[in-house]
């Protein structure tokens, strides 16, 4: 539609696909869960959607996703590692549908240890998601160099340095690390 005598100020292009950072990976695993992060003492969702395991095709290395269903918003975002106390799942409650972990997950700004709980709705899918994410943990503990990288991550943490991923102009599915003290100054 054109109206005569104005110009938009913007034009927007329509893009035949849009990249989602999972071109490179493969699916192991897929279903749809509700999660939930505990922050200030409670149990807060985070949101429902696919909770996925992907594998990158040439590093082999697994993570776990979950984007919210209607925004694709990630939610989640991790490795799954086979290090202590991180990725041990554990029932909610006692509750067989729910399964609880902690990680060191960069959905957000920056890398933060999250404890998370991901609640299916039959006890079926929750015990397929239990083997697959131990599955996941036995595939990367045979990876280069991601054991390595999560235990110097918490060595880091422990004297006060953190990690903040560096945004690309255009480009938010690559991104690379950099090194910040407690601060909140980035080393260069």
């Amino acid at each position: 539609t054109t109206v005569p005598g104005w110009t938009p100020s913007v034009s927007l292009e329509v893009k035949d696909s849009v990249e989602t950072g999972e071109e490179e990976e493969s699916e192991l695993y897929s279903q749809r869960a509700k999660l939930y992060r505990f922050r200030d003492h409670e149990w807060k969702e985070r949101g429902l959607g696919e909770a996925k395991l992907l594998q990158h095709n040439v590093s082999g290395k697994v993570r776990f996703m979950l984007r919210q269903e209607r925004t694709m918003k990630i939610v989640a975002n991790h490795w799954v590692v086979n290090i202590s106390p991180y990725c041990n799942l554990q029932p909610n409650a006692g509750s067989q549908k729910c399964w609880t972990w902690m990680a060191p997950d960069c959905a957000e700004d920056e890398i933060v240890v999250e404890t998370f709980a991901l609640k299916f709705g039959a006890l079926e899918t929750a015990a397929k998601f239990k083997d697959e994410f131990t599955k996941a943990k036995e595939l990367n503990s045979k990876c280069e160099g991601l054991a390595e990288l999560v235990e110097a991550h918490a060595e880091l943490e422990e004297i006060g340095i953190t990690f903040s991923p560096q945004k690309e102009a255009g480009n938010t599915a690559t991104r690379e690390l950099t090194l910040s003290p407690s601060g909140g100054k980035e080393a260069s």
